[in-house]
């Protein structure tokens, strides 16, 4: 046996949650409105992104916003970043305003001093010893004289400041004599009233995150930080020249921001048409006279019929100190009603901080807080309010806090919401993989990976009820693996599959991951362009059969246990009931296979934390009789985890006798290529072609005894592609290059 020879050369980037398809090629377009916009003193930074037409229909719409640190440093402290976008509703308004008569190097005063010829000012030269004089800088004055168009300028003149005194000296510089610039005329301004029309616009929270806390200098000036939010529901506002904001709300130096919006061409499975703002500000809560309900108040909706659903989007963080850890250290809920009666109740709350992907901050970084973390993007509440309301008629709608009140104030809650209408659910059966949680290098799922189990989230995008899937993954030039899933996924809900371990080798550089969803119901899936996603990976290590596992606790010992499973959850391993600042040497011996290490903190502090005062504890795994295998990070806050083999990795393999290999003209090709000499290995073969950025754009299935395959490379854009020849006995990759 010997391994594959895999040539693939070309798919160098960064295949993160790319979707694929088979019967259409999937069309990225990227637009990018902010790009390392330098955040700073609670300011506003606005840029307008160019958009396609409106004509393009798109399936998903992702807002890709990149955090980084300017040349002076990050920002030591967590601040809310809150991205807006300005939608052109279409209409003009009009609003009472006033034209002053004349402006003064562009600003207004109420009145002004001027001459209309040259005046100087004196001063005493130092050189000649001598009174000299400099000519003033004139002003410029702009006059507006037509009321009947008092917004266009009628004359620019130039006149000079007057109304000081020029001062004569000696030959030491002393004052022997002054003289007074008098005026020609006083001007004062007057104002013209008049209705000033513009287009009416609305603007729209579209995502929110909190900063992390950086510390001037702990990041590097390189360091970067990725976040993706789902914006699908704005995507029809996304034509033509869109402006974005986004406010930092940070009384320091801050972070560079940069907007990518990532817009998916394709059938949403159903289309947001309308958008209604609901509640929008920063409200105050607990103040004592001025309770948060005056400002959440019951909105009167009218459900047109096309809707076929409404949902309720709503981003809420809690932010102030008023002497009772409100808002950001206390949690309330929020009552969502309509027409009076209430259906949703969340608790305005995110526990999961300890657990936050962006770890080792320089602050209180895993403290649970009012629906935020330190370093992570605020998630909506998503209420779908369709069983409640009544089209054509019109409805309430009425969002409400716990009440409270405290003396001292600070408090607030920081609210975006909408009332999003959608279009009919456009396919009967249809499954969509959703995200790759594993195995990936996306630093979102950083505390998960390398991972022995991979892990995706697949969702129904079709109106029937989904009880059953296969889902077919693996590495890609390595074996593959299909998974038959059971369940009850109704329309737009989302289910996180862990699937059977299987061998990642690969030789492809760098590695990747693939993973398809089809037969849902046993059934032909109705749109194949949500079906596959790519993602990066890096295997995880291979420890020896047996070590040290050397676990120093601290002054909270009793907090802290760990375990190690194998890849089907079965526990082989665990300890706790730790004793207080001792130093455990525990030593494990683990049959080949693959395995998943987690240790818990029970306190969510980790085993150091340098905002309590339990000392500082150590983890690490050690080979026998010495040497270190992996050190483990004492600030990990809830838990920290470890996927590892024991006895390494399957080996990608062919047999001597029936090398796999083919022919691919013309090179470079412009409306079609062939692929011949398909039977030098006479057995069923697969043909898949990819773009550069790993979007799977041909496939197809070649039984045994055919030659050749012609491929129409008609409708794919200029550049590079890799065609990809697989069949039982490996897999072989070339570089295509089309041309037009």
């Amino acid at each position: 046996m010997k391994k594959i020879p895999l040539l693939l050369s070309v798919l160098a980037l960064f295949f993160a949650s790319f979707n694929v398809s088979k019967a259409q090629r999937p069309d990225t377009i990227n637009v990018l409105a902010q790009n390392k916009v330098h955040m700073n003193w609670y300011g506003v930074f606005p840029a307008w992104g160019v958009f396609p037409p409106d004509t393009n229909s798109y399936r998903k719409v992702l807002l890709n916003f990149t955090l980084g640190c300017p040349n002076s440093g990050c920002s030591p402290w967590d601040y809310t970043v809150d991205i807006y976008l300005i939608h052109k509703m279409g209409i003009k308004d009009s609003a009472l305003d006033k034209a002053p008569t004349f402006t003064v190097n562009g600003g207004i005063d109420d009145s002004i001093k001027i001459k209309k010829d040259t005046t100087w000012t004196t001063y005493y030269d130092t050189n000649t010893h001598t009174t000299d004089s400099t000519a003033n800088v004139p002003y410029t004055i702009i006059q507006y004289k037509d009321s009947l168009t008092p917004t266009t300028a009628t004359d620019t003149v130039k006149w000079w400041k007057v109304g000081y005194y020029n001062y004569y000296y000696n030959n030491v510089g002393q004052k022997i004599d002054s003289a007074f610039v008098g005026l020609d005329s006083t001007m004062y301004v007057k104002y013209y009233t008049y209705w000033g029309v513009y287009d009416s616009v609305q603007t729209y929270e579209i995502a929110r995150m909190i900063t992390p806390y950086a510390g001037y200098g702990y990041y590097p000036v390189s360091w970067t930080y990725p976040y993706v939010f789902d914006v699908t529901d704005f995507a029809r506002m996304m034509h033509d020249s869109v402006q974005i904001q986004v406010l930092y709300s940070g009384y320091t130096d801050g972070f560079d921001a940069t907007c990518n919006f990532e817009m998916i061409t394709g059938i949403p499975p159903h289309k947001a048409y309308k958008t209604l703002p609901m509640w929008n500000g920063t409200f105050p809560y607990g103040s004592v006279g001025n309770p948060i309900s005056n400002y959440l108040v019951k909105r009167p909706v009218k459900i047109d019929s096309a809707a076929s659903a409404v949902r309720l989007r709503i981003l809420q963080t809690g932010h102030g100190e008023d002497g009772n850890n409100c808002s950001e250290f206390c949690g309330n809920y929020q009552h969502v009603f309509v027409n009076s009666a209430e259906h949703f109740t969340p608790l305005v709350w995110r526990d999961v901080c300890g657990l936050n992907p962006l770890w080792h901050q320089p602050g209180t970084w895993l403290y649970d807080r009012a629906n935020w973390c330190p370093g992570e993007l605020v998630t909506p509440y998503l209420d779908n309010l369709t069983p409640y309301v009544n089209p054509n008629q019109v409805d309430t709608i009425l969002m409400t806090m716990d009440p409270y009140t405290s003396p001292n104030g600070g408090s607030v809650y920081t609210i975006g919401s909408e009332l999003v209408y959608y279009g009919p659910i456009n396919f009967s059966l249809d499954a969509s993989l959703d995200d790759i949680i594993s195995p990936t290098t996306n630093p979102l799922y950083s505390r998960l990976n390398p991972a022995c189990n991979p892990q995706v989230v697949i969702r129904n995008t079709g109106s029937t009820p989904i009880t059953s899937l296969d889902i077919t993954y693996g590495a890609l030039g390595g074996i593959s693996n299909t998974y038959h899933w059971t369940g009850n996924l109704l329309f737009d809900d989302t289910n996180k599959v862990t699937l059977p371990a299987i061998s990642l080798a690969t030789s492809i550089t760098p590695a990747m991951f693939r993973a398809k969803v089809s037969n849902p119901n046993g059934a032909a899936d109705q749109y194949g362009n949500n079906d596959s996603m790519l993602s990066a990976f890096t295997n995880v290590p291979v420890f020896p059969s047996s070590f040290i596992i050397q676990f120093s606790t601290n002054a909270a010992a009793s907090e802290d246990s760990y375990f190690i499973a194998d890849d089907l959850g079965n526990i082989v391993h665990q300890k706790g009931g730790f004793a207080n600042n001792t130093h455990y040497r525990d030593t494990v011996t683990l049959p080949w296979g693959c395995y998943h290490f987690e240790i818990d903190d029970a306190g969510k502090d980790g085993i150091s934390f340098f905002a309590n005062n339990d000392g500082n504890g150590t983890l690490s795994f050690s080979k026998i009789p010495s040497g270190v295998l992996k050190s483990f990070q004492a600030d990990f806050g809830t838990s920290i985890i470890q996927d590892f083999t024991v006895g390494g990795a399957l080996a990608v393999t062919e047999t001597e006798n029936q090398p796999i290999d083919y022919t691919v003209y013309p090179n470079p090709a412009n409306n079609q290529i062939t692929v011949s000499q398909l039977l030098k290995s006479d057995m069923d073969k697969d043909i898949r072609m990819y773009s550069e950025l790993g979007a799977l754009v041909y496939e197809q299935h070649i039984s045994a005894g055919t030659d050749k395959q012609s491929i129409s490379t008609y409708d794919l854009a200029p550049g590079i592609y890799c065609l990809v020849v697989s069949n039982a006995d490996g897999v072989v990759v070339k570089k295509i290059s089309i041309v037009h």
